[in-house]
């Protein structure tokens, strides 16, 4: 028992000894220094972003209206002074036309230095030119020598011939003082020499008879070649005018049927894109082979 009690003694002093705290003080441990806080800067009072300084608008000066411009009045187109057409020492000039020349200033061609037109009054046997009867009067009027023309369409119908004759003695004028009446013959239309040749004959006997001369013929060195075999028939018997159609800068054409039974050429359409004061666009001009026109090629 009192081992008992001395036992439980002793662990008392031991728990008392760790209870009490030792007379010298531990050391304290050193607080942490506490992080330091960022003590927040006063942040700045934001300043306004300046922009740039506006540029004081500039009071417009006011542009001047431009003074308007008058619309000039269009001058009117002055008339063109009649050129003359290039004289050719020893030959007249001439023209030939049919309506589509238009509208002709014959006052101005004859300035021009034309003496004398070949004007087409009809074509096959049924086409009369419509403005045959205007050209005439308007070249005569203006001194110009005047002959009418018609554009042979020859065909193997009965009486063809006959009727071409007829259709141009009803179309045409043939008047005193006039230039012979003319054949013009550059188609065959499938007739064969020999009859192109017969056709011909008729047609020009029958106006011969009617009008009291022997019409020029027109026609071209190869129409006339192939298409008529060359012949020199017409040169022989009495139609010895001859109106050539060769366009060639030659000083001389071509003449077919042994130089036109050795009669050579009275006229020659030298160029089918002339021009001429008074008449718009191209036109077929002529030459006469001599000075003056003699009164064997007018109808008397």
């Amino acid at each position: 028992m009192q081992r008992v009690l001395a036992v439980l003694a002793s662990l008392g002093l031991v728990l008392f000894l760790f209870a009490t705290p030792a007379t010298t003080e531990a050391k304290p441990k050193p607080k942490p220094t506490p992080a330091p806080v960022a003590t927040p800067r006063p942040s700045p009072t934001p300043q306004p972003t300046l922009g740039p300084s506006p540029t004081a608008t500039p009071t417009p000066t006011p542009t001047a209206a431009p003074t308007p411009t008058a619309t000039p009045t269009a001058a009117p187109t002055p008339t063109p002074t009649a050129t003359s057409t290039p004289a050719v020492p020893g030959y007249l000039n001439g023209v030939d036309v049919s309506y589509h020349q238009g509208a002709i200033d014959w006052q101005r061609v004859a300035s021009a230095g034309t003496r004398f037109a070949f004007l087409r009054a009809s074509a096959g046997s049924l086409t009369a030119d419509s403005a045959y009867a205007t050209y005439r009067a308007g070249a005569r009027g203006a001194g110009l020598v005047v002959g009418s023309y018609h554009f042979a369409n020859p065909d193997s119908a009965v009486n063809d011939a006959a009727n071409e004759a007829g259709w141009f003695l009803r179309n045409a004028t043939v008047a005193s003082g006039d230039l012979l009446p003319v054949l013009d013959l550059e188609v065959s239309n499938g007739l064969s020499a020999a009859a192109l040749t017969t056709w011909a004959q008729t047609w020009l006997a029958q106006v011969t008879a009617a009008t009291g001369v022997r019409p020029t013929i027109y026609t071209n060195p190869s129409f006339w070649s192939s298409s008529m075999a060359n012949t020199d028939w017409f040169a022989r018997n009495g139609y010895r005018v001859l109106w050539i159609a060769h366009w060639t800068t030659a000083s001389q054409p071509t003449v077919p049927a042994n130089g036109w039974g050795g009669n050579g050429w009275t006229f020659w359409q030298h160029s089918s894109t002339g021009t001429v004061p008074g008449i718009s666009g191209a036109v077929d001009l002529d030459r006469f082979n001599g000075t003056s026109l003699p009164a064997s090629l007018l109808v008397p």
